[in-house]
């Protein structure tokens, strides 16, 4: 059921593809986390397909002609002050958790689209077993 709705989204979205998803590296296309709820795997090539996304809303640091930063070198484990600012970066789950989860409601409550899940087991995936 669940590698369906992943399947189901990704038809549904496939013709608003774009180019941004020519520049995300063959390795990054999809990224799994392994967290303490369950594997959650992102599919970063079809979120960079999305014509309601686009690249800075995640990476948001990223400034032109410099290589793009994984997200836990400023978002660790912990809340931490970022070297040269005042600000303190939230730990990766709660980064992750009000961006994707937020967006993902925004996407389903205002552009009235399909979005992805807000519910955290269609996300964090268990190991059967």
């Amino acid at each position: 059921m669940r590698f369906s709705f992943s399947l189901l989204l990704g038809l549904l979205l496939l013709p608003l593809a774009v180019n941004s998803a020519d520049t995300i590296p063959e390795d990054k296309a999809v990224i799994q986390f392994q967290t303490k709820t369950g594997l959650v795997t992102f599919y970063h090539h079809l979120h960079a397909t999305l014509r309601v996304t686009q690249c800075e809303s995640c990476h948001h640091t990223h400034e032109a002609g410099e290589p793009i930063k994984p997200c836990n070198e400023c978002h660790k484990k912990k809340k931490t002050k970022i070297e040269g600012f005042s600000v303190v970066a939230p730990k990766n789950s709660k980064a992750y958790h009000k961006k994707c989860k937020g967006c993902h409601k925004y996407t389903l409550e205002e552009l009235e689209k399909p979005a992805g899940p807000t519910k955290c087991k269609l996300c964090h995936i268990k190991a059967k077993g």
